[in-house]
């Protein structure tokens, strides 16, 4: 009989341990690794925390890190002494400014672009053109031009501070996989801020140096611009123009309205260099219109079949350091497809390796790579180095300031030369 009951109390036990586990998978599920996390974005100067909730919130998102990060061991990072110093760092910290400034800082030390946490900014619409380390005014639109800022005005100067001091001041809250990518975006990140809402840009025009007031407008009030994904042109009788500007969906749609407009001309320029990416999916779509055979997917391997109204002229492909995630693993499709010629600048280096968004039971919204580092079918690294051009050909100051595409030019010259694969 007591046999029996101790055997009772050891099953009570074990239930109830086994109820207390599931409960616990269910909240882990919910608040850290569901694929549908509702992402919570803040101001840093409004955030939902106190500063002694910080050290804890923090232990929450390096604790998620290490589980699921998939890169850390192959880039060499040890990832519980950077977590250590960073929660020393976090212990001392008053205000949210200073919490959120940190976290952008320790996810940009794990050194991959798809790495990052979700903060509502201050902003404009405008991104400064980057070229040769030199910032200018690149097509302001009404808001900047009411500020008076004039198209190719060269920025020496953020809040009195010399434009290259700024740069290399503001590299560390970049996330990147490569060091030109981190650069580009630090230059991108130049009419936006997580704290001020107001900066002064010192520019040249001319013979003259002038200081414009620029204020920065809450996130909330800049409602997102409805554009297309894709634009077409004609440049001659037998050069098509197609710009792909993103892989987010609706882009099929767009594509199919105008790729058959291009599709029967003999040489045709895809333009990719203003693409970020978007759905991995759609860029692998878009190959199948532009490959001549049967091919995986650099990513998950995937046959794709050429479509029936494949393209069957000769294709130059533009690419930028912008090129980035979905849009990056199209070029690699391209470029194993032995269809392309690339021109321009090396890819950004970071195809994405299955990003997912994680969230601390305090709020605080991340997302990190969670697929181990992989290669695509021909060997090239998914992840780390950027994927570099049969022609590398950077943008000229001087061709900028004329007005003048440096790329595209290149692009034409070749097929003038008969230089097309």
């Amino acid at each position: 009989m007591k046999a029996l009951k101790l055997i009772g109390r050891i099953v009570a036990v074990i239930v109830i341990l086994i109820g207390l586990a599931f409960i616990g998978l269910i909240v882990y599920a919910k608040y850290f690794y569901s694929s549908e996390v509702e992402i919570e974005r803040h101001y840093m100067s409004e955030l939902p925390l106190s500063p002694d909730q910080y050290p804890e919130d923090f232990a929450e998102i390096s604790q998620i890190v290490k589980r699921n990060y998939s890169l850390y061991e192959s880039k060499h990072i040890d990832i519980d002494a950077l977590s250590a110093s960073y929660a020393e760092r976090i212990g001392k910290l008053s205000t949210g400014e200073e919490y959120g400034k940190t976290l952008w800082e320790y996810f940009a030390d794990l050194r991959v672009a798809h790495a990052y946490v979700y903060f509502k900014e201050y902003r404009t619409r405008a991104f400064p053109a980057y070229i040769d380390d030199t910032l200018f005014v690149d097509k302001p639109d009404t808001y900047l031009q009411r500020s008076g800022f004039n198209d190719k005005d060269r920025i020496i100067a953020v809040d009195g501070t010399p434009i290259k001091e700024w740069m290399d001041r503001n590299e560390k809250y970049i996330s990147a996989s490569t060091p030109e990518y981190k650069r580009l975006f630090t230059a991108r990140s130049l009419f936006k801020s997580f704290t001020d809402t107001v900066k002064t840009y010192t520019v040249c025009r001319g013979a003259d140096t002038l200081d414009l007031q620029l204020i920065l407008q809450p996130q909330d009030n800049i409602p997102v611009a409805d554009r297309r994904k894709t634009s077409w042109k004609i440049l001659n009788d037998s050069i098509g123009y197609l710009e792909i500007n993103s892989m987010m969906n609706g882009v099929m749609e767009d594509f199919a309205e105008d790729y058959p407009k291009v599709r029967h001309l003999p040489y045709l320029i895809v333009d990719v260099r203003r693409n970020g990416g978007g759905n991995s999916g759609n860029g692998r779509d878009l190959c199948r219109y532009l490959i001549r055979k049967e091919q995986p997917h650099c990513l998950g391997r995937h046959p794709m079949i050429p479509m029936e109204d494949a393209y069957q002229g000769k294709i130059l492909l533009l690419t930028s350091t912008f090129t980035c995630s979905a849009a990056e693993s199209f070029v690699i499709d391209m470029k194993e497809s032995g269809n392309a010629l690339l021109i321009g600048e090396p890819t950004a280096g970071d195809t994405g390796n299955n990003p997912r968004t994680f969230k601390t039971s305090h709020g605080t919204s991340f997302r990190i790579p969670t697929a181990r580092p992989d290669v695509s079918p021909k060997g090239f690294p998914l992840e780390g180095i950027g994927i570099e051009p049969n022609y590398i050909v950077k943008q000229t100051v001087s061709d900028y300031m004329e007005g003048r595409d440096t790329q595209l030019e290149f692009a034409l010259d070749c097929i003038r030369q008969g230089r097309c694969l």
